[in-house]
């Protein structure tokens, strides 16, 4: 019993760790800053803070739940999602250790128009920057390895856990710049990379090991 508690509660662990990187929402939140007046009060940068981290939690929880069907209903397996997902992240670490921002889940164009609305928490800071196809993948990917419901509440366990650091990250986000700086967000942001891109080839060599199996 000690050592199935230990299992699954290093599975959440993980899986948490997981999730907040590929999220990104420290580089999420720099781009946050971007977007709102530079004399945002603290109280009107926790309001779109909540709001965003419900969408990005609802988002999350459906495409957990409900992802791997859509791509069944187009006939797309299980083995092509992991290399296909595995190719994404790979794209989205080696852009983050070159130390560029989210470049893969939002354009110039995105950006310019969403200054120009009152609401950005939604459009495009949940989606598309935060739940980009990065994020998504890894999901539809961990419903696929789910075997009992133990294995769904431990992503469900981990969703929330992401979703609660995602909120105290961009609520706090001006204190976060202040402390580290441009230049240690950005350093911050290559070693996530680093953890990104080991998973994405983790995922690629899976998907072709179950390949080379399948069609053998």
């Amino acid at each position: 019993m000690l050592d199935l508690l230990f299992n699954k509660g290093y599975s959440v662990l993980t899986q948490s760790v997981a999730l907040f990187t590929i999220m990104n929402s420290i580089s999420a939140g720099a781009i946050m800053l971007t977007l709102v007046p530079e004399t945002i009060s603290r109280k009107n940068l926790k309001l779109i803070a909540r709001q965003n981290t419900r969408a990005v939690f609802l988002s999350m929880l459906i495409l957990f739940l409900l992802g791997i069907y859509v791509f069944q209903f187009f006939g797309i397996s299980p083995m092509a999602l992991r290399v296909f997902g595995g190719l994404i992240l790979l794209f989205m670490g080696i852009n983050m250790v070159q130390g560029h921002d989210k470049k893969l889940n939002s354009s110039q164009r995105e950006r310019e128009a969403a200054m120009e609305k009152d609401d950005i928490s939604i459009v495009p800071l949940a989606i598309p920057i935060i739940i980009g196809p990065g994020l998504a993948t890894s999901l539809i990917t961990f419903q696929l390895e789910a075997v009992d419901w133990v294995d769904y509440l431990v992503t469900v366990l981990a969703i929330i856990i992401v979703t609660v650091a995602n909120y105290l990250v961009l609520s706090n986000m001006n204190y976060i710049k202040n402390r580290l700086g441009l230049n240690g967000i950005k350093v911050l942001n290559r070693i996530m990379g680093l953890v990104v891109g080991s998973l994405a080839v983790q995922m690629i060599v899976q998907g072709l090991q179950e390949l080379w199996t399948h069609f053998a």
